[in-house]
């Protein structure tokens, strides 16, 4: 440990990291930073199984520790940093490149992250209070919606569904109490229907169920027929997708083995056509590939008016490329994901830059999570339209719910 004079603006005094666990059993980051004042920082990076092509690189952890230590931590211990812009700003023309293949977006992020929050209790703040400081005023203060994954497929499964997430959706009219217990009544019901009819019920890296045999439609029918005991669907509750077209498409056709299908463009586009005229959906993520510009372009100009077109893989959490899609009008929501882009700096820079294109927000988790609940402090300091944590199950998924009571419990 390096002990170093204080001051008036954040002075690092130490670095530590080491490997740990996620929820997928892999290894990951944690980093923990040490102020010259004594506040302590920590955090713990996730990780994504369905990456976008331009994300942040993710380097394998004895390589990142061996940054950490060798390369990273001296250049900052000893050093007074002005904002949480700086010191990011500092660690991005240290890496030098793009995508920070040379140090990893993940060692990079864990120490922006754990950085914010040893600032955040030097100021006796909370996480959130710290991050709004930082972001400045970027819109959206009302309630934060959860969009509830609870049938998983795609790369979050392992069974044989080419979609990724089915989600259930409570009315923004909801207190995030309610949209709570929506979520948990509605994910009890399908579990007890599924082992009803003979499913099984094991979960998928989200906590959504994974049952065999199913199609995207025969998924929302059970998930809209499970919400129809209790609520009105299309009223009180939604439903949604994560499409993840990248997982699927392959050669100009986008193939659905559960159904035996194979379609070209203009049959894939009738499919999800028909799913938007039958089913009470009002989110769609990433439903088509991040080259299929025109595509993105007609469904958003299409149903856009009545549907959360969002775009993950598209746009990777990443100003530059969001401008990009922006001038395009190829989506009207964002998934943010701190990871894919390596920094908090810039990712509460890509929030603001969705809220001024007149852009929704949603917050989300990784499939390859952790018992870390910053993202739900950033979606409240940045006042997200939404949020993605998966099901109501799992300690990594349960653990950001729990910390958005409190923040909203402290905030009365």
């Amino acid at each position: 440990m390096v002990a170093v004079a204080d001051s008036h603006m954040p002075t690092i005094s130490s670095v530590k990291s080491l490997q740990v666990l996620n929820s997928r059993g892999d290894w990951t980051l944690k980093t923990s930073v040490m102020l010259a004042n004594g506040s302590l920082g920590w955090a713990i990076v996730p990780e994504g199984a369905s990456k976008g092509e331009r994300e942040a690189v993710c380097l394998a952890v004895p390589k990142a520790l061996e940054l950490l230590e060798t390369v990273i931590t001296p250049a900052v211990v000893g050093r007074e940093w002005e904002s949480q812009q700086a010191f990011d700003s500092f660690l991005i023309a240290l890496d030098g490149t793009k995508i920070k293949s040379k140090l990893g977006g993940n060692t990079i992020l864990s120490l922006s992250m754990a950085f914010a929050r040893a600032v955040a209790q030097s100021r006796t703040q909370a996480v959130w209070q710290y991050l709004r400081s930082e972001a400045g005023a970027i819109g959206g203060q009302g309630t934060i919606t959860p969009l509830f994954n609870i049938l998983n497929g795609g790369k979050h499964a392992q069974n044989n569904l080419a979609f990724q997430e089915f989600m259930i959706i409570p009315a923004k009219k909801y207190s995030l109490y309610d949209s709570l217990e929506i979520g948990r009544t509605v994910y009890a019901s399908l579990k007890k229907r599924l082992r009803q009819e003979g499913f099984a019920t094991g979960v998928g890296d989200e906590g959504g169920f994974a049952p065999e045999g199913f199609t995207v439609r025969k998924a929302l029918e059970y998930i809209r027929d499970c919400a129809s005991e209790r609520y009105k669907v299309g009223e009180e509750v939604f439903l949604g997708m994560d499409v993840a077209a990248d997982s699927f498409y392959a050669h100009g056709r986008y193939v659905l083995p559960e159904e035996k299908l194979e379609l070209d463009e203009a049959a894939y586009r009738d499919y999800l056509t028909g799913l938007l005229r039958d089913f009470e959906l009002i989110y769609l993520e990433d439903p088509f590939p991040e080259g299929a510009q025109t595509q993105w372009q007609e469904i958003t100009r299409g149903f856009g008016s009545k549907v959360m077109v969002s775009a993950d893989d598209l746009v990777v959490t990443n100003p530059g490329i969001l401008a990009q899609a922006v001038a395009g009008k190829l989506a009207n929501t964002v998934i943010v994901k701190p990871n894919q882009v390596g920094t908090v700096w810039e990712t509460l820079q890509f929030v603001a830059a969705a809220r001024a294109a007149g852009w929704l927000v949603v917050v989300s988790h990784r499939s390859g999570d952790t018992e870390d609940p910053f993202i739900a402090d950033l979606a409240y300091a940045v006042g997200a339209d939404c949020v993605k944590f998966g099901a109501i199950d799992r300690g990594e998924r349960t653990s950001k719910f729990n910390r958005l009571l409190e923040i909203s419990a402290d905030s009365l």
